[in-house]
């Protein structure tokens, strides 16, 4: 496990910041509240969705669905290479495509972003960050924009 990228992608700014701190559940695509026709909506074993959201719950649920895609994509081989895990000297540049990982899932980030994940691979970092975006112009700019950044300039400020 890389935790050190799990820990870059986990700080409450970062990821706040990208998907926003909302105690109701909610569709992703819409942002509206979802809730359920009759009833409470629940998940797991009875948990009330309508009750149980804090800051600590959303901690722990983050922690443990961040460290599951940083394991999965530890183990992701692109081109017999296992791209991710060679990233593990470069812990801000592995975080973002964990960040990508978190949103896209791994198989559609390697799939989604093969250039990205090619140049990667090859050190190019200009060029890993020019395909590091998506074509919704208000998702890119809020949340791709400073990913970018995060690639070209790795553990170095900006």
């Amino acid at each position: 496990m890389t935790a050190r990228a799990v820990e870059i992608f986990l700080t409450r700014p970062r990821i706040v910041r990208e998907e926003g701190d909302r105690l109701l559940p909610y569709d992703d695509a819409t942002g509206k509240p979802v809730v359920a026709p009759v009833g409470k909506l629940s998940w797991g074993w009875g948990f009330n969705l309508m009750a149980c959201g804090s800051e600590e719950l959303f901690e722990v649920m983050a922690r443990f669905l961040v460290t599951k895609v940083d394991t999965e994509l530890t183990a992701s081989v692109v081109n017999g290479v296992q791209w991710y895990a060679g990233l593990s000297s470069e812990p801000t540049r592995q975080s973002v495509f964990l960040d990508v990982a978190y949103n896209a899932g791994v198989y559609g980030e390697v799939h989604g972003f093969p250039h990205m994940i090619a140049y990667a691979i090859a050190r190019d970092w200009p060029n890993c960050a020019a395909q590091c975006k998506v074509a919704d112009a208000k998702l890119d700019a809020s949340r791709y924009a400073p990913l970018r950044q995060l690639l070209l300039h790795g553990d170095t400020p900006a």
